[in-house]
C-alpha cells in the first residue's frame, strides 16, 4: 500500500507550475526579509528561496507571517555577507503554509526593479499560427 500513497504537496506544485504565465526555477537564494510579524512585531530574518520567478518567490521561515503584509527583502550573497549595492525590494505576502517547524510563503514582488540575477526562460505561451 505504501507505493500507492500521492505526495499532495508535489502534485499541487506540479499543477500550479503548469498554469503560471512566468517560469518558476527552482534555486537557492540566501535572502535577508525585514516585515512584521502576525503580533505586530519588526522582525528580521535571514533564509534560502526554494524557487524564484520573475515576479516573486517561495522560501520558508521561521517567524509566523500574515497573507496580505508587505515584506522587504533583500539578496545576499553567499556566506550572509551583506551587499551595499544591494537595495531591499517590497514584496507581499501572497499565501503562507504552516508546516511541523516553518512557514511556507509565497511572495510577489511590488515594485519593478529586478532582484534575481538570472535570465529567465519565456513565458508559457500557446503556438500562433504562421502566415502563409
Amino acid at each position: 500500500m505504501k507505493d500507492s500513497l500521492i505526495n499532495w504537496d508535489e502534485v499541487v506544485n506540479e499543477i500550479s507550475e503548469d498554469r503560471r504565465a512566468g517560469k518558476r526555477l527552482r534555486l537557492n537564494f540566501s535572502i535577508e526579509m525585514t516585515g512584521f510579524d502576525r503580533t505586530g512585531r519588526l522582525f528580521t530574518e535571514r533564509t534560502k528561496t526554494d524557487d524564484i520567478s520573475e515576479i516573486g518567490c517561495r522560501f520558508d521561515l521561521l517567524t509566523p507571517v500574515e497573507r496580505g503584509a508587505v515584506v522587504a527583502i533583500k539578496l545576499l550573497p553567499p556566506g550572509y555577507a551583506t551587499l551595499p549595492e544591494e537595495k531591499p525590494l517590497l514584496f507581499e505576502i501572497m499565501w503562507v503554509v504552516a508546516r511541523t517547524n516553518c512557514w511556507t510563503v509565497g511572495t510577489r514582488k511590488l515594485q519593478g526593479d529586478k532582484i534575481w540575477k538570472v535570465t529567465f526562460p519565456p513565458a508559457n505561451q500557446s503556438p500562433k499560427p504562421s502566415a502563409k
